[in-house]
């Protein structure tokens, strides 16, 4: 189906070009003024290319980006953990009674169906895999919302709470420290973990033990999976908030290329017309510094544009380095994580369009005289250093950001030890020699004493 519709678009476009040459060649004056068209408005027609050209390649991508998400670590991980909670389901001994064996099947159907509706999530559907694969759109619907990941581990989990029913009360007792590890990352005054605590902690009857293991295991087990769509949800607003200022970054440049005069970075006196040529470009006189230029160095050369339309792209792209080298610098003190969604790459990509935001209103600032001290800026280099300077300094803004990312990383239940490391036992002294040992023989109660 791609192939034909590109075949088609290439058809489309043959056909096009044939008939303008056709009608050139038929009239000659049409071809001119389509020529002098062409000529007046080549900056639009080349900028028409450009945004072509990225859209395209945004597209392959994002492609590329999500068909490496059907080889993501959680899905092998969620067919392992299905395979041994299947293979400890039939290790465990024969029921005696009908009753429990009535009981023992019933289990066993509930669990072997969450087990394959895990399965199933994490794999991709054969008939798209026929077909080439599934489609971007579905590929990007899964990545954003989670949806495979958060059904294979839901059933996963719901497995995992319907073999307690089953296990053996050896098995339920080796069992209790990791349930009451789930629960850790609650308040402590909560009823849930007090609860549990209390009656996993004590020797109690067998069917009491046994529920409240359950319990403490689904209430572990839910808070997992709460955690990760809070996860998923914070990444999905730090993208979101990513893209929305690109995308406004972007509309400053074309607004700066376009207008230069609407958003001016320039320092120094105000340019002023050529003489004799109202519409001549504007030459700035000596002492004008802007980020792509400084002022002519002697009249009577070519006018030259000041404010240049390329100033506040310049500026942007050494923000987006300021914040690029922050972005880098930042990443020290971020965790990495065993979750399925990519928080600290999120956090990193926010760092970038930050950059060039700020370094374009740092230099708003200064020019409009905000920052006290320092309201002119001397030459060119120091322009360009001062946008790289505020660009470094987004951190000190998305660091909040880092801190709520990382504070929601610590509430996810992991396997990870949360108290220090214990220290190494002390050195085994030598015995006392035997000299030592007549001394404190000789040593009276008393004397001892006082």
């Amino acid at each position: 189906m791609r192939r034909i519709v590109w075949v088609v678009a290439l058809t489309v476009v043959v056909l096009l070009l044939v008939a303008a040459v056709s009608t050139v060649i038929a009239e000659p004056e049409l071809g001119r003024t389509t020529w002098r068209f062409v000529r007046d408005y080549r900056w639009w027609l080349a900028l028409a290319v450009v945004v072509a050209v990225a859209v395209f390649l945004l597209r392959w991508l994002l492609g590329a980006f999500l068909g490496h998400q059907r080889c993501s670590p959680w899905r092998a991980h969620v067919r392992a953990s299905a395979d041994a909670l299947k293979h400890q389901l039939n290790a465990l001994p024969a029921e005696r009674t009908r009753a429990r064996r009535d009981r023992r099947e019933a289990v066993s159907q509930a669990v072997g169906d969450h087990l394959r509706a895990a399965c199933r999530f994490a794999a991709w559907d054969e008939e798209e895999n026929s077909n080439g694969g599934p489609s971007v759109g579905r590929q990007f619907n899964e990545w954003w919302t989670g949806a495979s990941c958060e059904g294979a581990y839901v059933n996963l989990h719901e497995a995992e709470i319907a073999l307690a029913q089953l296990l053996p009360d050896d098995e339920i007792e080796a069992g209790i420290p990791a349930a009451l590890a789930r629960l850790e990352t609650m308040d402590v005054t909560d009823p849930r973990r007090r609860a549990a605590e209390t009656q996993l902690a004590v020797s109690s009857p067998r069917a009491p033990r046994r529920a409240a293991f359950q319990s403490a295991v689904r209430t572990g087990l839910e808070l997992i999976d709460q955690q990760h769509a809070r996860l998923r949800g914070f990444r999905n607003i730090v993208l979101t908030t990513t893209v929305g200022l690109m995308l406004l970054v972007v509309a400053m440049c074309v607004v700066g290329a376009w207008k230069p005069d609407a958003i001016p970075l320039c320092f120094g006196p105000e340019p002023t017309a050529a003489t004799g040529q109202p519409s001549a470009p504007v030459q700035g006189p000596v002492g004008v510094a802007c980020p792509s230029e400084e002022a002519p160095p002697t009249p009577g050369t070519e006018p030259r544009r000041l404010p240049a339309p390329g100033d506040v792209t310049l500026v942007a792209l050494l923000g987006l380095m300021g914040g690029g080298l922050s972005g880098a610098l930042a990443i020290r003190h971020l965790q990495g994580t065993s979750t399925p969604y990519d928080v600290p790459v999120a956090l990193s990509l926010l760092k970038l369009p930050s950059g060039a935001l700020l370094a374009l209103v740092g230099l708003l600032f200064v020019r409009g005289g905000f920052v006290p001290g320092l309201s002119q800026l001397d030459s060119q280099p120091q322009i360009l250093a001062y946008a790289f300077l505020f660009g470094s300094a987004q951190q000190l803004v998305t660091r909040l950001i880092d801190r709520q990312a990382q504070d929601i990383l610590t509430k996810v239940p992991s396997k990870e030890p949360t108290t220090p490391k214990p220290e190494p036992p002390l050195a085994e002294q030598p015995p006392p020699s035997r000299r030592a040992t007549r001394q404190l023989r000789r040593i009276r109660p008393g004397r001892a004493a006082r």
